[in-house]
């Protein structure tokens, strides 16, 4: 008898053990989702727990949502009912229980198969989910910081094409400016030798009488004369004006840009592609070439607006002379 009672007993302990208490926690995960459950059996076979889910989205966000659950068992089968499971706003999942497998179905088009583990590894899950997030979040980082330093040095390469493209426009106007000036420089002489002999021949007429008329004549004429001066100053002056905002920002980004490629042309820089490299430089040498014309032009042009004004101020000072000379004739 008492050996029949340990088998007994022995043949209970096995057969209760085929069938596992729902009570635990379960698991169901993938590459972009952790789905974490723990359930709870009353002694009445009704289920009492919390859902906890991590889906990975594209960006790189992790949408975490739980919600507690309520539900029952019978035998094998398991109904659960939640509110904002999955999105939604009331969720029923019915399934069965065997052995260490939970596996539930519902609005989803898939089945939830959930497997019995401990607690470690659904945070082993989790982590690896978290760096799968992380991965994501750091590759778009890193595609941004791609398109802003592409962005950027073509707004770099652009901006110095267009720099060089308004050197070379002004090259070609100071050209044309500088083939103007020694004419204005004889204009001035010109416009000198008009008033010395307006004022000879008003000198030649002094003390007759009967020429007051003519040396008025000549003193009128020598004055208006002068004034194509005054007129030639003016035009240089709007010159002048014209283009120092337009040669001193030439200048100023010459000078700027100019410090930017220095390293470039002198280093290579890890932080940049070998395409972005190779442009930047090749803008930079082309920066240096239409320096090395335009700085010699410009202090051309602007040493030919120089000696025009000494011109300017020579000529009209002797004009001056000559006209106060012929206001002492009498």
């Amino acid at each position: 008898m008492k050996w029949l009672s340990t088998c007994a007993i022995a043949a209970l302990i096995l057969l209760c053990g085929c069938q596992h208490d729902i009570s635990g926690t379960y698991l169901v995960s993938d590459s972009g989702s952790v789905v974490w459950l723990q359930l709870v059996r009353t002694p009445d076979n009704h289920l009492t727990g919390q859902l906890t889910a991590s889906v990975l989205k594209p960006d790189g966000r992790i949408d975490r949502n739980s919600a507690s659950i309520t539900g029952a068992v019978d035998g094998e089968n398991v109904t659960l009912t939640g509110s904002g499971l999955f999105g939604l706003q009331s969720v029923t999942l019915s399934g069965a229980f065997s052995g260490d497998t939970l596996t539930l179905t519902g609005e989803q088009a898939e089945p939830l198969v959930f497997k019995r583990v401990p607690l470690t590894v659904y945070q082993t899950q989790l982590s690896e989910l978290n760096g799968r997030a992380q991965a994501i979040v750091s590759a778009k980082a890193a595609a941004v910081a791609r398109e802003n330093a592409e962005r950027s040095q073509r707004t770099f390469v652009q901006a110095i094409d267009r720099l060089v493209e308004q050197m070379r426009q002004f090259d070609q106007q100071a050209d044309v400016h500088l083939s103007r000036f020694p004419g204005v420089e004889k204009q001035y002489e010109a416009i000198t030798a008009k008033v010395r002999d307006s004022v000879e021949k008003e000198r030649r007429l002094a003390g007759n009488p009967n020429a007051s008329v003519a040396r008025s004549q000549l003193s009128i004429a020598a004055t208006q004369v002068s004034y194509e001066t005054e007129q030639l100053h003016y035009e240089g002056q709007s010159l002048e004006s014209s283009t120092a905002p337009i040669t001193d920002q030439l200048l100023t980004d010459a000078r700027s840009y100019g410090q930017v490629c220095q390293p470039l042309l002198s280093a290579s820089h890890p932080n940049t592609t070998q395409g972005q490299s190779e442009a930047e430089v090749s803008a930079c040498y082309r920066l240096v070439e239409a320096d090395t014309l335009f700085r010699p032009k410009y202090n051309a042009f602007e040493g030919g607006l120089t000696h025009l004004e000494q011109v300017y101020t020579q000529e009209k000072n002797a004009q001056q002379a000559l006209l106060q000379t012929a206001e002492k004739l009498e």
